[in-house]
């Protein structure tokens, strides 16, 4: 199993420093890459007050040019606001400057203000999100393309070839991990619903994979949020605060939880309703070595997924030197207890 970190490349809450912001994430990498992990990963988002990451391709070649062997990608790129082409031709690149280590996820996009921002009609989400797909695993064989569709149509070629890029693609639902499937691609879970959730999507993801015969393509990527510490008492005074306000506002804004397997969210009315003790369950890599050890291990038990990315440092913290501990101390307690868990994609 592989381990990989997403930043959350945002400055709450005028974006005053998000330049700062930007450069502490290019040294937050270079600290990843020496304590072990794999890849990292950044977001994508638009209009966002603290100047959320909206366009992830200048920050991925500069992921690229501070690490050496890390894989650099999005969870997720909005593929349907842009012209396929140009999504392959960025990636391309980026590929190349990082000498193949890129791992583009992609996905949807759910907020009407950025379809609005662009010019999409948000209707024309999955038809878009569906032919550009297409469009960009066609080009990036380097092959000659005629592309007639609906929403794009192209006819030429893209260079350079990326080396080793692979698209990846974010779901949130049933309909979503079967897209995944259908295209051959590693499936990015998000890092909000339970294990039982997870459990039932990569039943499905894996059934629909086996229909259509791209198995050896699919992999399971599973998004959490998580924080080393001494104890749980110490994550839940430092970092629980920070997470909770990151998962009140998803909850609010994107009403797709599965309540039938999320029984932990029954009665949650305002933030302050979310329970540590009891959101964290199935959903968290919190605590102690030990604590995240065990919780990685059934979590791989459950879901036997091939890559893990966990997201430390929330948007309103904790500070950047507290990130650079969490992820040194997590790289040396509990990366080398589970390297033999399973084997990630290439």
């Amino acid at each position: 199993m592989k381990f990989g970190i997403l930043f959350r490349v945002q400055d709450p809450p005028s974006g005053q420093h998000i330049g700062q912001r930007m450069r502490e994430t290019l040294q937050a990498a270079r600290a990843a890459e020496a304590a072990g992990f794999d890849g990292v990963f950044v977001p994508e988002h638009h209009m966002r007050p603290d100047a959320y990451l909206p366009n992830p391709f200048p920050m991925l070649g500069a992921l690229a040019a501070v690490t050496e062997r890390m894989h650099v990608g999005t969870a997720v790129h909005l593929l349907p606001f842009y012209n396929p082409v140009q999504s392959a031709e960025a990636g391309a690149v980026v590929d190349q400057i990082s000498g193949g280590r890129l791992r583009l996820g992609v996905g949807l996009g759910n907020f009407e203000p950025e379809f609005d921002l662009m010019g999409v009609d948000k209707k024309d989400q999955v038809g878009r999100f569906c032919e550009a797909v297409e469009l960009l695993q066609q080009a990036w064989t380097g092959a000659e393309f005629d592309f007639q569709g609906k929403h794009y149509q192209a006819k030429g070629r893209v260079t350079p070839v990326p080396p080793g890029a692979q698209l990846w693609m974010g779901a949130m639902s049933d309909v979503g991990v079967r897209r995944a499937a259908k295209y051959g691609c590693p499936w990015m879970s998000d890092p909000l619903h339970n294990m039982s959730v997870m459990q039932r999507w990569a039943g499905i993801y894996r059934e629909e994979a086996a229909a259509r015969g791209t198995t050896d393509r699919t992999s399971v990527v599973l998004l959490r949020e998580g924080w080393i510490a001494d104890s749980l008492a110490e994550v839940e005074q430092v970092w629980w605060p920070r997470a909770r306000e990151d998962h009140w506002f998803y909850f609010r804004e994107i009403p797709r939880f599965v309540a039938a397997l999320e029984p932990g969210l029954a009665g949650v009315k305002t933030e302050a309703d979310f329970d540590f003790g009891r959101h964290r369950v199935d959903r968290f890599v919190v605590g102690n070595s030990a604590d995240c050890i065990q919780t990685i291990r059934r979590m791989h038990e459950l879901l036997g997924m091939d890559y893990l990315i966990l997201s430390f440092r929330m948007a309103s913290g904790p500070d950047h030197e507290r990130e650079l501990e969490c992820i040194r101390r997590f790289g040396a307690e509990v990366i080398p207890a589970l390297r033999g868990l399973g084997a990630g994609p290439a």
